[in-house]
């Protein structure tokens, strides 16, 4: 067998025909990921890896590998040696098994030389070597095991025939017809539920598994059963029908052996950072589901290479999600493809009220060309009858953040966007959350924006405790007569009270909280308002009496009587004349509103906008009873001053420039995440006069719960616009024209509170991101493009003129 497979490599590299398919599969590689201006190019990309390589070298591979086998048995055949041949102490077997490793080792011998590729990615990365060996060698693997599956279709088309041309182009049609064909089926969509079943006998969805650097057990055996088929296939035909039994045993067993691997499988991610590794919460929520869920998805399109990847990656977590459930289905839809405008207008505005959000690009080609093209980076999510939700897969560029760093932010929170979305749509009951009122609270058009984005996935109510024993806890009566206790809401508000809470408000709230419920507390300690400076240039702040000091100091934080000033602040429109009727406005820091950041790593801040505050004061940890876990979530800079109350407030300081020696380097926590059990305010404390405590299940510990605790009630408030007195979106500053971040801060604490910390801990996950250094791959392009075409190729006519010249030795 070994003298066999020798012959086959032997001939097939001493013969020009041989080196020139080898030469021609990296001419035509190098030229479209070097040269030509195509979505493969690595250097127009951008993008420090080889994912151009590995998608176009199947197409490559379609008519090298048919150009490679066509000989091995067909040239057998026409000679009339194979009769010969197996007169040779060797078995079919041996034989069909020589051949077919021959062929296999001629196209590693074409994939060897593309590690110059790998050499020179790694040298123009930005840093240098800044790119996934990992994830690269995983998509080798899959590139070997698709090529490998060509080659033993091409021997059994091979075996049919004695020309080699018949064999070439039978060959090109089969490994065409299960790279694509099945692809092609599925996107008809014509047979239903089996749909997904058809595409999986296909080439193309494994290969795209492995290509990513995911290694599947369920994609090697796939791969590994389709060389088995057609080596069996093979044999078939060189037996002349005499082996059919057995070939119909091996059949049997194949798909048996792949039926079995469909349920029992493991999974290697190879990515550095195992961008593909799905949280144990996904898998179990995938797992969960059953009937589809649907994604329209609308990136597709001529993009920008930036928001290309954005979308592979999109679809490789969605193909990821089928890893699990067959119960994923999705599209990529082009909503720009209509050449009439006005049905792309008509598009565009069912896409809006649908609740998907456009951008206006700039595209600025390699030929100096510019284009406008507006995008709609986003996807709408069904299931069954239920009403589709929007989600947007890109996420918002903050101040100072590149459009590439913005893009891999997105791609980061790829599988927390998909994952909710699919909670969300999938559930059979909205979570409610009510907003408290009574106390002087922010009023409906001052929380407008945030309440309608939150109707999108909750129900949202407004209503006051009335000291009614009921208003937050409500018994019911079981099959056995046994009375039980369930809260009302999944999560309250309590936003910027001004009014004390009474204690029988109070023991509903703790009880509440005792029997699971969740609290986002809004509070300020200090009352200080900018109404107060209209009318006049100085005001002062005074403490605010809550009667919740003591509520919060058992729960584990104490809200000082102090007010913050802190050089990294928003601006102050401030009047400083008039010109032709129109009022002139000069814009001024104003201390008072920090711009506060995340206090820690935790996924519910991480990768926020700056989030704007008014008049905030300070939070301290306090030791407590129970077992609570307190994360600090917002702080200022370290440039903030600490004012006790009463704090006069003048805007004289506007014309002042600010003394950094007044600002020491100390941050202030503003913001605290509280989770675990806590204590009841009123355990071994009842008041008397608290009577409802008798009609309740009144607890003294609570069972594991969570709240969030923010001092200053203004971050949840949206500004009311000047002219049109309409609510304005929460976050954005009709002065400055700044949108921070309080509305994502927002969604993401009651999505923290409602849905679970599983959920929310998916954000935690980072990628690098893999870019080119941009001065090489403009300055130095000539030298790359010329070391990859000229290189591989150089290697493979060496290696093919050492072969020769020992080959003359030899038989001289």
């Amino acid at each position: 067998m070994y003298a066999l497979f020798k012959k086959e490599v032997s001939n097939f590299m001493s013969s020009l025909i041989g080196i020139m398919v080898i030469v021609v599969f990296l001419l035509i590689t190098g030229l479209f990921l070097w040269v030509f201006q195509s979505d493969f190019n690595l250097l127009t990309y951008g993008y420090a890896n080889l994912d151009g390589l590995f998608i176009l070298a199947p197409w490559v591979f379609l008519f090298l590998v048919p150009a490679v086998t066509m000989r091995s048995f067909a040239e057998e055949n026409r000679t009339g040696t194979i009769e010969m041949l197996f007169t040779k102490p060797l078995s079919d077997w041996q034989i069909i098994l020589a051949k077919f490793l021959a062929c296999v080792v001629l196209v590693l011998l074409a994939l060897i030389p593309t590690a110059v590729y790998y050499f020179s990615v790694y040298r123009l990365g930005f840093p240098m070597g800044n790119l996934d060996s990992g994830g690269i060698l995983g998509s080798y693997i899959g590139l070997f095991l698709l090529s490998a599956s060509f080659v033993s279709i091409g021997v059994f088309c091979s075996s049919v025939t004695g020309n080699q041309i018949l064999a070439f182009i039978l060959s090109v049609f089969l490994c065409g017809f299960m790279y694509i064909g099945f692809e092609f089926i599925y996107s008809l969509s014509l047979f239903g539920p089996i749909d997904l079943f058809i595409q999986r006998l296909g080439m193309s969805a494994h290969y795209s598994s492995i290509s990513r650097g995911v290694v599947d057990t369920r994609d090697i055996l796939y791969f590994l059963g389709v060389m088995a088929l057609f080596l069996c296939m093979t044999k078939l035909v060189l037996a002349k029908r005499k082996w059919i039994t057995s070939f119909i045993i091996s059949l049997v067993l194949i798909v048996t052996i792949n039926v079995i691997g469909s349920f029992v499988f493991t999974r290697f991610d190879l990515t550095s950072e195992k961008r593909y590794s799905l949280s144990d919460t996904t898998k179990e929520t995938l797992r969960d589901l059953d009937d589809y869920v649907y994604f329209k998805v609308y990136l597709e399109g001529d993009f920008p290479a930036g928001f290309k990847k954005l979308r592979r990656e999109t679809k490789e977590m969605l193909d990821e999600f089928r890893a699990y459930s067959k119960y994923i289905d999705y599209e990529f839809i082009n909503p720009s493809e209509s050449t009439d405008r006005a049905e792309l207008l008509e598009t565009y505005n069912t896409l809006y009220r649908q609740g998907l959000n456009p951008t206006e690009l700039t595209d600025q080609r390699p030929d100096g060309s510019v284009s406008q093209m507006v995008i709609w980076p986003g996807a709408l999510v069904s299931f069954r009858n239920n009403t589709e939700i929007a989600i947007d897969l890109l996420e918002s560029q903050r101040p100072g953040q590149s459009g590439e760093e913005a893009l891999n932010a997105s791609m980061q929170n790829l599988e927390y966007k998909l994952l909710d979305a699919i909670v969300k749509v999938t559930r059979s009951k909205q979570p409610s959350i009510a907003f408290i009122e009574g106390h002087g609270e922010l009023d409906e058009n001052e929380t407008y924006d945030i309440v309608e984005t939150l109707k999108k996935d909750y129900h949202v109510t407004r209503g006051t405790l009335d000291n009614k024993v009921d208003a937050l806890i409500e018994r019911y009566e079981d099959v056995n007569g046994e009375i039980h206790a369930n809260i009302k809401y999944d999560a309250l508000v309590v936003a910027k009270p001004t009014q004390p809470f009474d204690e029988k408000e109070k023991f509903l709230i703790d009880q509440y909280i005792m029997h699971g419920g969740k609290v986002l507390w809004l509070v300020e300690p200090v009352f200080a308002t900018m109404d107060s400076l209209t009318s006049q240039e100085s005001t002062v702040g005074v403490e605010q009496d809550l009667n919740l000091d003591d509520m919060l100091f058992r729960y584990g934080v104490r809200l000082n009587r102090n007010l913050l000033l802190d050089l990294n602040c928003a601006a102050l429109p401030i009047r400083t004349g008039q010109v032709a009727g129109q009022p002139q406005l000069e814009f001024y820091r104003w201390f008072y509103f920090p711009l506060v950041q995340a206090a820690s790593n935790h996924p519910m801040v991480r990768h926020l906008n700056a989030i704007k505050l008014d008049f905030v004061s300070s939070i301290d940890a306090t030791t407590s009873e129970g077992n609570i876990v307190k994360t600090p979530l917002l702080k200022t800079s370290d440039y903030t001053k600490i004012s006790g109350v009463p704090v006069f407030i003048t805007l004289a300081m506007l014309r002042q420039n600010p003394d950094k020696r007044l600002f020491p380097s100390n941050s202030q926590n503003v913001a605290y995440l509280l989770k675990g059990t806590f204590p009841s305010l009123y355990a071994n404390r009842i008041n008397p006069e608290i009577e409802e405590s008798k009609e309740m299940d009144f607890m003294t510990e609570s069972v594991p719960t969570a709240m969030i605790v923010v001092a200053d009630g203004d971050v949840i408030r949206n500004q009311i616009d000047i002219l049109s007195k309409k609510p304005l979106p929460l976050g954005y500053d009709q002065y400055t024209q700044n949108t921070y971040g309080n509305k994502d801060f927002i969604e993401n604490a009651i999505t923290y509170l409602v849905e679970g910390e599983n959920l929310i801990a998916i954000r935690s996950r980072e990628f690098k991101i893999r870019l080119l250094d941009p001065d090489k791959k403009v300055n130095q392009r000539l030298r790359w493009q010329l070391v990859n075409i000229l290189v591989p190729i150089g290697m493979v006519m060496l290696f093919g003129l050492v072969v020769a010249l020992i080959r003359k030795n030899k038989y001289q």
